[in-house]
């Protein structure tokens, strides 16, 4: 830390007993001068470096406006966790505040509007809204209790609904829970809490980014969130959506999107997949495609046809035409009743839209307000540009497609809705790399940026994002000399059934000797080995992480499996046993492998290897949480010695006192001998 004192960070190693790390002085340094010099800083900040303090010191003590981006909602959480315990220790030091601010999406919150216009079905939910209401809850569903998705996504702030001007007239906006009350504390905050995808669509509000220090935490995931944040999809459930709007204004009229829908389910039956996701071919200029793996291939002429001439001309020429007729003559009708005269947020409604023309307006009289019947009209008329933004979004996607140089991929997926009883289809367009869409994630416009994680690589973000900065690697913080790694001599690929059964012997293992066991699975069809294990839950997909996690510190379950939830950012401190199926190299059938290995040819292989070894070391990064940390991981796959850049990071753990046993045997007498032995076998 050279010279330079942090009265903070003093503060807290000499009266709060914290702990000093000189990891984690370097780590202050390089950003007080990112705030003082600007530039782009990659860090590679190893586990227990004490990264989220490390930036949180420096942006605190200077006074520096910050915007700090992490994955997920359940990580801003425990990040306003950690900046309130230094803002109080602050103010304890100095006497002033610090103001801070976590934002997320916009259909995250509650839209008063559209939740007292609800007229669909009774839920739980919504009598929990109404007591919330009550309370100083600020509208975020994370801290709802009973959730029902369909029912939220009719009553959550919608951009196509809560447009620029409709906000102007609404009843709520002076007590809207997004627009009115948070986003006007937005520019105020010393330190904005935003999410990968957030900071992707850059929808955080008119603050001058110039000022602000953004932190990108979790940089390992950056590439994920932000390929996602920038897909567009189609779905049955959506165009569903938008004729239930549609039928408010032709009631007897009706689009079969099933019909446009039909081949894809044909297709996923034909093919087997199940729930799979699988990519949609697109060939272009002839180009001759035969991926080994199954695929759905249609000519992308072929499939922008079926498309625009099941989907959008109907949608267009015969449904948002005669809509637009029917409010139309609803208009006319309106101010004939009226003789003319009309309220004044009806009239200034009608300029806004352009559905009569200006002679017709110009003939009305302004009353002192809107009548409860300009009021209702008001509301036919919101429906209406909901409609139309929600329309212009559907030809967004076939022209995004249609023009596609390619830059994009398609893949189509399924998801089972226990509700509905049915499958919603989605059909998503994706970048295949980020760094390819010009202008939509500058880092540029930043005072300074900072970009870190455990296993942040400056390759990766160089090749995924084009992003570049200066690399620093931090020096580990943790001895491994309480921990043993065990490579069992099975190959996953070759040996299926003596892979499964080492997995299942592996398993009983560690929960005979651990209290706290993590499974990491590559593959969801895998879980089932662990179904019938007593004291054993799932991260399934719509879980709370934190909600699992916390039952297997507290002992109310033994082990928890899941897929990549599991691999990246769980903290279970303590004595445990960790259980790796397989190296994770992702499913080569993923879309976005598929579309990325074209796009890379040669070199996909080094790209593929390098997001294995990063979510590998993330797994292995699940030890090592506070320095008294131990216990055992083992490892069902002897292919890790063909693999130069996995064995490098194994040894460099060896040099901190890791024990390997490689070749091991899925038995208890050999795991016995390993636990009584402190030598490499």
């Amino acid at each position: 830390m050279g010279n330079k004192t942090y009265k903070l960070y003093d503060y807290l190693c000499e009266k709060e007993n914290y702990e000093s790390r000189d990891s984690q002085k370097m780590f202050l340094d390089i950003v007080e001068k990112t705030i003082d010099k600007g530039g782009i800083k990659i860090i590679q900040a190893p586990t227990g470096t004490g990264k989220t303090y490390g930036y949180l010191i420096p942006i605190i003590e200077k006074h520096q406006k910050a915007i700090i981006s992490t994955g997920t909602k359940l990580l801003q959480e425990q990040l306003r966790n950690d900046v309130d315990n230094l803002k109080s220790f602050y103010y304890k030091l100095t006497g002033n505040n610090v103001s801070c601010l976590v934002m997320k999406g916009k259909n995250n919150y509650l839209c008063l509007d559209r939740f007292n216009n609800y007229q669909g079905k009774p839920a739980e939910m919504l009598v929990e809204i109404e007591e919330k209401l009550k309370t100083p809850w600020d509208g975020d569903k994370e801290f709802l209790q009973k959730t029902d998705s369909e029912i939220w996504n009719k009553i959550c702030v919608d951009e196509d609904y809560c447009t620029d001007y409709y906000r102007s007239i609404c009843k709520y906006k002076d007590e809207c829970l997004y627009w009115a009350k948070l986003k006007s504390r937005e520019s105020q905050a010393d330190i904005l809490i935003v999410n990968h995808a957030l900071l992707a669509l850059s929808d955080f509000g008119d603050i001058e980014k110039e000022e602000f220090i953004l932190v990108i935490d979790e940089a390992h995931e950056l590439d994920k969130y932000i390929t996602s944040a920038l897909t567009k999809t189609i779905s049955t459930f959506m165009l569903k959506g938008i004729l239930d709007y549609i039928k408010q204004f032709l009631p007897s009229d009706n689009l079969d999107v099933e019909k446009f829908f039909n081949n894809l389910n044909e297709d996923f039956s034909k093919l087997g997949v199940g729930e799979e996701e699988v990519p949609l071919v697109l060939k272009d200029n002839n180009e001759n495609i035969q991926p080994k793996f199954p695929l759905i291939e249609k000519e992308k002429s072929s499939f922008l046809n079926e498309f625009k001439e099941q989907i959008l001309d109907p949608l267009e020429k015969k449904y948002m035409d005669n809509v637009r007729k029917n409010v139309v003559d609803e208009i006319t009708n309106h101010i004939k009743g009226k003789r003319g005269w009309i309220g004044p947020n009806l009239k200034s409604y009608l300029e806004k839209l352009s559905l009569i023309s200006w002679e017709e307006l110009s003939g009305t009289a302004i009353s002192d307000q809107d009548s409860q019947d300009d009021e209702e009209l008001i509301k036919k008329l919101k429906i209406y540009e909901f409609l139309q933004n929600k329309f212009i979004k559907v030809k967004d996607f076939y022209e995004t497609l249609k023009g596609n140089q390619g830059k994009y991929g398609l893949s189509i997926s399924r998801e089972y809705n226990e509700n509905l009883q049915t499958y919603n289809y989605i059909i998503s367009l994706f970048p295949i790399f980020p760094k390819d869409q010009k202008g939509q994630f500058d880092l540029n416009r930043y005072k300074g940026v900072i970009i870190t994680s455990a296993t942040a690589d400056p390759e990766d973000l160089k090749s995924t994002l084009g992003i570049e900065g200066d690399f620093t690697n931090l020096p580990h913080n943790f001895s491994y000399k309480n921990v043993k790694f065990c490579i069992c001599n099975v190959n996953p690929s070759e040996e299926k059934e003596k892979w499964r059964e080492c997995l299942k012997q592996s398993f009983k293992w560690l929960v005979s000797k651990y209290d706290k066991v993590l499974v990491l699975l590559t593959n969801k069809e895998d879980f089932k080995l662990f179904q019938n294990e007593p004291g054993t839950a799932f991260l399934r997909k719509d879980e709370q992480v934190s909600k699992r996690v916390e039952d297997l510190k507290k002992g109310r379950i033994k082990a928890l499996v899941g897929l990549d939830r599991l691999w990246f950012g769980v903290d279970v401190p303590g004595e445990k046993g960790i259980l790796i199926a397989k190296i994770p190299f992702e499913y080569p059938g993923d879309p976005l492998n598929f579309y990325r290995k074209r796009y890379l040819g040669k070199n996909f292989w080094e790209y593929y290897k390098r997001k294995a070894l990063i979510k590998f070391k993330q797994g292995i990064g699940r030890m090592m949480r506070t320095r008294n940390d131990g216990g055992t991981i083992i490892l069902c796959d002897n292919r890790i010695s063909n693999h130069k850049e996995f064995s490098e990071f194994i040894e460099e753990l060896k040099s901190r006192g890791l024990v390997v046993v490689k070749e091991c045997k899925c038995d208890d007498k050999f795991l016995e001998e390993v636990m009584k032995s402190d030598k490499e076998k």
